[in-house]
């Protein structure tokens, strides 16, 4: 004879499945953070945040540099160009910038010399050079690149992609604790990291976006009349990681309603979402 289970029995075997499956999906989305921050890791660090492209093969000609601008690949922390200039002057070399820690190197990458229609000969050379957030006046007076408002966008983004990394690394070291300690309110915690985390994501992508369409418009030595711009991986790279701690904090508020009583699969779960009185 088969024995019929109880309509408790079954009730507890659907309760099981449900936080069966929630576990699951959190510990998904756990491994996602975890993997968002070493993409972040990966973005922050590199210089393919966008790229500006000239037109036509010798570049755009910038009066302030008297070099052809090729193009440029830039991330929060260093700028690198690529130009066209006299090949007498290409020469390798790295120099301290204004004592501020940063440096310019410049190296020649073409050793082929290309006659222009004026019958200069030019080199093609690549010049990296770190951000600068705090140059003296003087320094951005005397540097066509800079001025107090780019610097607003420089510190921002450099500021808040520390911010968001920290962050992070926070909300990642809570989802893992509620697997520890399954109570509600650790879920919502961690949640509300994630969130944070996003927001501290779009700030540094919503800054980065409002930078280059001022440079654009106001920094011609940075982005010459003509050029065009595109993102580049790094970029998407960020965009990434902001849907991913968006779904991971919509998961955890999702999944953390309370489980007591005949709503908990064990006593385990329903002890932890008891209410605890705190004191001594």
């Amino acid at each position: 004879m088969v024995e019929t289970p109880t309509p408790s029995l079954v009730r507890l075997r659907v309760v099981q499945k449900q936080v069966l499956f929630e576990r699951r999906v959190l510990f998904c989305c756990t491994v996602l953070v975890g993997l968002g921050l070493l993409a972040w890791l990966v973005a922050i660090s590199t210089d393919y945040w966008f790229y500006v492209e000239a037109t036509g093969r010798h570049g755009i000609y910038v009066n302030e540099t008297k070099r052809y601008f090729l193009g440029s690949n830039s991330g929060l922390w260093r700028i690198c160009r690529n130009a066209l200039g006299n090949s007498t002057a290409t020469k390798a070399v790295i120099e301290v910038v204004n004592n501020t820690g940063g440096y310019v190197e410049t190296q020649e990458i073409l050793n082929i010399s290309t006659a222009t229609s004026t019958g200069m000969k030019l080199a093609k050379f690549r010049r990296c050079r770190m951000h600068e957030a705090f140059p003296s006046e003087q320094h951005i007076k005397n540097n066509p690149m800079l001025d107090k408002y780019i610097l607003h966008y420089t510190r921002t983004e450099m500021m808040f992609s520390l911010i968001s990394l920290m962050v992070m690394i926070m909300g990642f070291l809570f989802s893992i604790y509620t697997f520890r300690n399954p109570r509600y309110t650790f879920k919502r915690l961690a949640g509300a990291i994630h969130l944070i985390s996003c927001l501290s994501i779009m700030v540094v992508i919503e800054v980065l976006m409002s930078s280059i369409e001022y440079e654009r418009n106001n920094l011609k030595v940075v982005h010459p009349p003509g050029a065009t711009h595109s993102y580049g991986f790094s970029y998407y790279l960020a965009c990434v990681v902001f849907g991913i701690n968006l779904v991971a904090g919509i998961s955890f508020f999702w999944y953390s309603k309370k489980r007591k009583g005949n709503k908990a699969p064990n006593d385990e779960l329903a002890m932890a979402d008891e209410p605890t009185i705190m004191g001594r």
